[in-house]
């Protein structure tokens, strides 16, 4: 329908990525991807595509084969940036076995940036479900993020701390099931001073450590 056509700067709808993933609407935009309602033409079945798109320093050239190409303000960081996104998928490979993460069934690079497809998750995000209700009973978040719990003891368990845990990375599925999402902040955990961590946080939802480049990061970070 148009009214839920893609802009200008998004891939349109019916694009075809790796000859198999037909690109719908988009679900959501942040700062650094763009995550679109897609199907898996091979299975037969819905998915969810991430295209690496960091806004504020790329073009999309529509009359160009949709080729994503860094401008003027991007200083060189595009392909950093590309890097660290493939290495988001490549974590959450990990945990495919997880129930209470995202799982991810392919990444691959295209028109000249990169994309994840995961699972289509039917549900809200634990902020949306805020914004609707307000603030919910202890109880209630303690049994939703008691399995959420689980998933991060297993990441971190291998050494990962995930960094960007917040009411938007947590899916509630219609079933009850939480999800948890985003690993696109995660990194090794680090000794104090080791080395310099880029400063990832959402306000409200971030600890102390988390405002410094140069700390101690760890499994208490994520709780």
């Amino acid at each position: 329908p148009a009214e839920r056509s893609n802009m200008a700067h998004q891939l349109p709808e019916g694009t075809l990525l790796q000859n198999r993933y037909l690109i719908g609407c988009v679900l959501g935009q942040g700062g650094f991807g763009i995550t679109y309602v897609g199907v898996d033409t091979r299975l037969g079945r819905r998915v969810a595509i991430k295209e690496f798109f960091p806004q504020a320093s790329v073009n999309r050239h529509v009359t160009n084969g949709l080729q994503v190409t860094e401008n003027s303000a991007g200083d060189g960081a595009f392909g950093t940036g590309l890097l660290r996104f493939l290495d988001e998928a490549r974590t959450l490979v990990m945990f495919d076995d997880d129930p209470n993460i995202v799982n991810v069934q392919d990444h691959f690079e295209e028109n000249g940036t990169a994309y994840i497809v995961m699972e289509y998750l039917e549900g809200e995000s634990l902020k949306s479900l805020l914004d609707r209700r307000g603030p919910l009973p202890f109880a209630q978040v303690f049994d939703m993020l008691r399995p959420v719990m689980r998933a991060l003891a297993g990441l971190h368990a291998k050494g990962l701390i995930h960094r960007d845990i917040s009411p938007s990375n947590l899916m509630l599925l219609h079933s009850g099931q939480v999800k948890l999402l985003d690993f696109g902040a995660a990194r090794e955990m680090t000794p104090e001073g080791e080395n310099s961590l880029s400063v990832v946080l959402k306000p409200g939802y971030a600890p102390e450590e988390q405002y410094m480049t140069r700390s101690a990061q760890g499994p208490w970070s994520d709780v």
